[in-house]
């Protein structure tokens, strides 16, 4: 989505330029193999579904699901679903993204680096009912490869503009789960709104999302088709004026140099590095310095840039309470 970092994950996953590419070995490998789902809905199938690279039709409830990104396997947990094979999480030493520990267990679905590529062997090895492939960025350049292996349901739109309401759904639909999504989408949604509740004061305060791969390479979350910039609004904050204002990629992504971190200047700043190095860099540049001064400055690590770029089901209240400390010094 910025042009200058690997194309599948992104700000999506946020295994950005060498630390993504790094990351070549597969997961654990002797799993247990099995998956689990709930039954059914009565009357779910066969189905058909619409998506951006096709039409896919299942006759009977999946059992054996495979999910290929980070929002592929969090909407098939939300639904009680294990898959037999999923992502990993590259930053984890086990694998599993932090908002899903205790619900993803390595020892019942084998975790497989996604990136560079989808390992097609591997997939293929565990002979899946159906691949969730809904989050992908690169899903076009997948999908006639791995339908010759299972069913594949691609994005409704793009990994980049579906909605995780509506990617939940679409996989509810898919494993005959819909009324579950529903449930799903309403939990997540009610947590948000909990949060807007606690921290009333939130309305009207100014916020600013950063990600720095470089010195020189200083990327905004400011467009206002942003999941970010709309998950924060949906507290009551508003974007940073001169934000706003920011000239914008074709995908709606702002950049800075260094001399210009003041346009960052908001009630909550929140910013995250792809290394120390260009943390420390960055942090002690007098603009920012000053930027920062009577604001709350929040550090984002990788999860946590990551859900605000790609929101997911089960990551919205983790990510709602790893910023709940920042949301009541901005809030109260």
């Amino acid at each position: 989505m910025f042009g200058t970092t690997h194309p599948r994950r992104l700000w999506a996953g946020l295994s950005l330029a060498s630390a993504l590419l790094a990351t070549g070995a597969c997961g654990s490998s002797k799993a247990d193999d099995s998956g689990s789902a709930p039954a059914s809905e009565s009357g779910a199938f066969p189905v058909t579904l619409q998506h951006s690279l096709g039409t896919t039709k299942l006759k009977s409830a999946p059992k054996r699901v495979v999910a290929l990104s980070s929002v592929d396997v969090d909407a098939a947990l939300a639904l009680g679903v294990v898959p037999v094979l999923a992502a990993k999480d590259p930053f984890s030493p086990d694998g599993v993204y932090p908002w899903l520990k205790g619900r993803l267990d390595p020892k019942r679905t084998q975790l497989i680096a996604a990136v560079p590529t989808i390992p097609l062997e591997r997939v293929a090895s565990v002979k899946p009912d159906v691949i969730l492939d809904t989050g992908d960025f690169t899903a076009a350049q997948n999908y006639k490869a791995l339908s010759r292996v299972a069913p594949t349901i691609g994005p409704l739109k793009s990994a980049g503009a579906d909605s995780w309401q509506d990617r939940q759904r679409l996989v509810g639909k898919a494993l005959g789960l819909s009324s579950k999504a529903d449930q799903a989408v309403s939990t997540a949604q009610a947590a948000i709104e909990a949060t807007k509740s606690k921290h009333p004061g939130l309305k009207g305060r100014t916020f600013s999302v950063t990600y720095a791969l470089t010195r020189s390479q200083i990327l905004t979350l400011s467009s206002d088709q942003d999941f970010a910039v709309q998950f924060l609004r949906s507290l009551g904050l508003e974007q940073a004026p001169r934000l706003t204002k920011l000239v914008k990629n074709a995908n709606g992504v702002g950049s800075l140099s260094m001399e210009r971190l003041d346009v960052l200047k908001a009630d909550l700043m929140v910013a995250a590095y792809q290394t120390p190095d260009v943390q420390k860099q960055i942090e002690t540049n007098p603009v920012m310095r000053s930027a920062t001064k009577g604001s709350t400055y929040e550090l984002a690590d990788l999860p946590t840039i990551t859900l605000f770029r790609n929101p997911s089901t089960l990551g919205i209240p983790w990510l709602l309470q790893r910023l709940d400390g920042a949301f009541a010094k901005v809030g109260g």
